[in-house]
């Protein structure tokens, strides 16, 4: 694998089914946030989100599962200031749609935890050259989920054994979660069912700062699961770059064998603009990894038109939980069964 080269992204506002999971403050005003230093040439996102405050998570469920998620959603925001507003009704909203078409992948084998940040926006103007994750409005977003991070791990895990989760921004963000958190800890390491680390470029480089593995199997655990997704013709995107690793959704193998699509347990969509469910296709796509580049790749099916966004020809980034939901779902069932039956036998 080549070295970590992470680089220029393009940042696209994605939204999901609708269904409501804020949890808001009691007397129905906007909290007070803390006291922050902003990273070095930051505009100023706003009040500081205070994870002690409810109003804050878009999920904080009851524990009645043996394992947790944390979630971290993509981008939504596209507000004019660099930063989504997290007190503003309509970007939580966004955020809210996002979390029940993706983090539903979790919540039947999960409790799943996941706060609202102050992301990127779609507004931030990357220069020619410049690395997104080097941008002080993507630092500052990282550096909430953290804060989140460390406060849920201090305050609401209690102990629990724990799945971390995101796409694209919301899995740029993990990445520095993981590097700055779990190389020097073996007991967050030894916790970690998975990192579903799905929609960016994970390279050795980041899996050796922070002390784990790729995935190689479907249940192997304390492992990262990523990859991304595209068309057999496509030239890619920016999410995907030199050094990526890739695990098939279908097969959870990281050889070039391909899978055809009734290895597929069924794709769900959703309609971006309103939230609401579309359908289900069972065996809608295989898939293949390109040993050369680390993409996923797949063809859909004839006839069909999807909404790629900004991106090139097959570029499917907005797919890459839709596509595979199902065999996604099985999975986490699998990998949390495969690591409660290891600690239980010791």
């Amino acid at each position: 694998m080549m070295k970590n080269s992470h680089s220029l992204i393009c940042l696209i506002a994605v939204m999901g089914v609708c269904f409501i999971f804020t949890c808001g403050c009691t007397n129905g005003e906007t909290p007070a946030g803390g006291n922050e230093t902003l990273p070095a040439g930051a505009v100023d996102p706003g009040q500081e989100p205070n994870y002690a405050d409810s109003y804050y998570w878009l999920s904080l469920p009851s524990a009645d599962k043996p394992v947790d998620v944390f979630y971290v959603y993509p981008t939504v925001s596209s507000n004019a200031t660099g930063f989504m507003d997290v007190t503003g009704g309509e970007e939580r909203a966004l955020a809210q749609g996002i979390f029940a078409a993706q983090a539903s992948v979790y919540g039947s084998n999960a409790n799943v935890y996941s706060p609202y940040y102050r992301q990127m926006s779609t507004q931030v103007a990357v220069e020619p050259g410049m690395l997104a994750t080097d941008t002080a409005e993507f630092k500052r977003g990282a550096v909430d989920v953290e804060r989140a991070f460390d406060y849920y791990i201090e305050n609401l895990n209690d102990g629990r054994p724990f799945i971390i989760a995101g796409h694209s921004q919301g899995t740029m963000a993990l990445i520095e979660v993981i590097k700055n958190r779990f190389g020097n800890d073996a007991d967050l390491r030894d916790r970690l069912v998975a990192a579903y680390l799905i929609g960016y470029t994970v390279t050795d480089a980041d899996l050796e700062a922070a002390g784990l593995t790729a995935a190689e199997g479907a249940n192997d655990t304390g492992v990262v699961v990523t990859y991304n997704t595209q068309s057999t013709t496509s030239a890619g995107g920016p999410m995907l770059m030199a050094g990526a690793h890739c695990i098939n959704p279908l097969t959870w193998t990281t050889d070039d064998t391909y899978a055809p699509a009734s290895e597929n347990l069924g794709a769900r969509f959703y309609n971006d603009s309103t939230g609401a469910f579309l359908r289900e296709v069972d065996h809608y796509c295989g898939a293949q990894i390109d040993p050369e580049t680390g993409a996923l790749t797949t063809t859909i099916p004839e006839g069909e038109d999807l909404d790629i966004g900004p991106y090139s020809e097959g570029v499917y980034h907005r797919y890459d939980y839709a596509f595979w939901y199902r065999n996604l779902e099985q999975n986490v069932g699998d990998r949390i069964d495969a690591y409660l039956n290891r600690t239980a036998s010791g």
